[in-house]
């Protein structure tokens, strides 16, 4: 902790003792004034009942217990005005500070629009000054605010709508803004959706950490999708440039990295179950399911690509293959891009090697 932090925890020590002080100051003059007044009450009934003159002790004590009781409710009432004071004071300052939060608010919200300087409406209201001159010029900032927004009310409805739909999509939520008619737009309205996109903004930020998986679920289960689309194409097998190595080593990636990734979803979302009493849904439906309902309907669709393989197998069987076409056939294994060479397209490496045994064949002759 900073000097300045130490000196500012002393000086509220000093104020807090202060005011308990004051407190017990107004109390102990109460109890005082009260007593003072039983005893006005019991000294005067003596006196009326006592048959016997006045005496001077007892009229000097007369007299200062009227001076007492005088003295003691002037300081009452000074507490008190002091206190109203304190309290004038606080209220003043609390409007003044409603103030600046609702022009930051409005300033926020119309700067979406370029309505206003987000930026210099911030430095009025960070000013800490509390004068009558400060309060004129929030009070002419916060009419502004005010008037724009209410010039400007169906874009600014319009506008948080649409923020509300985005927000809607990305914490999986289906879009729960009600569609509005144009004709209906009123700063209630605006207040009640500003107030929706605030608790759907809470919302995410509270639950980033799920959010931020599960998206990384999405991304490779989509890569995975389409990595099986690639494999049902028929020219898959003409590997140029070792496009299937590569595939194959995304998809064994894949298969790792899913299980955990799906293993941290279920711990996040059992415990957001544990602590809010309710499951972690995505567009209505929770987030475990989901996942289980797609790797179901992902088996099956597998399971239906084999079952059409099979019977396109079994409706068209293949003709024993004869010696020659035996001879003639080439595994995918050993085929290349290019499976043969002719002259035409002999490098010269391979030209290289065919003539030693052209010269042995013209030495012979």
């Amino acid at each position: 902790m900073g000097d300045t932090e130490k000196h500012k925890t002393s000086v509220d020590a000093l104020c807090e003792a202060w005011e308990q002080k004051q407190h017990k100051f107004e109390m102990d003059i109460r109890m005082l004034l009260d007593s003072a007044k039983q005893l006005a009450v019991q000294l005067s009934k003596t006196i009326e009942s006592s048959a016997e003159p006045i005496d001077t002790v007892r009229s000097q004590q007369q007299f200062k217990l009227n001076y007492l009781m005088i003295h003691l409710t002037e300081e009452l009432q000074r507490q008190n005005d002091k206190t109203g004071a304190k309290r004038r004071l606080q209220e003043w300052n609390k409007s003044l500070d409603k103030m600046r939060l609702k022009i930051a608010v409005l300033a926020e919200s119309l700067s979406k629009l370029g309505l206003v300087d987000v930026l210099a409406m911030k430095k009025l209201c960070e000013l800490p000054d509390n004068s009558q001159q400060n309060y004129e010029k929030l009070s002419q900032a916060l009419q502004h605010c005010e008037a724009m927004r209410n010039e400007h009310l169906e874009a600014l409805i319009g506008h948080v709508h649409t923020e509300i739909n985005e927000w809607c999509e990305l914490t999986l939520q289906y879009p729960s803004a009600r569609n509005y008619q144009k004709d209906c737009c009123t700063v209630e309205l605006l207040e009640l959706l500003e107030e929706q996109l605030k608790e759907i903004k809470d919302y995410y930020n509270a639950n980033k950490a799920i959010f931020e998986v599960y998206a990384k679920r999405v991304r490779l289960w989509t890569r995975m999708e389409a990595l099986d689309e690639k494999a049902k194409k028929p020219n898959r097998y003409q590997n140029r440039g070792g496009a299937l190595l590569r595939e194959e080593r995304e998809r064994r990636g894949i298969n790792i990295k899913l299980p955990r990734i799906e293993q941290q979803i279920r711990e996040l979302a059992q415990d957001y179950e544990q602590r809010n009493g309710r499951p972690f849904l995505v567009q209505g439906e929770a987030i475990l399911e989901r996942i289980a309902n797609e790797w179901e309907d992902y088996r099956m669709a597998k399971e239906q690509q084999s079952a059409a393989r099979k019977k396109t197998t079994s409706d068209n069987p293949l003709e024993p293959l004869n010696n020659s076409a035996r001879s003639g056939f080439i595994s995918l294994r050993k085929t290349t891009s290019v499976p043969y060479f002719n002259s035409t397209t002999a490098s010269p490496t391979w030209t290289a090697k065919l003539q030693p045994k052209q010269r042995q064949r013209e030495r012979s002759e």
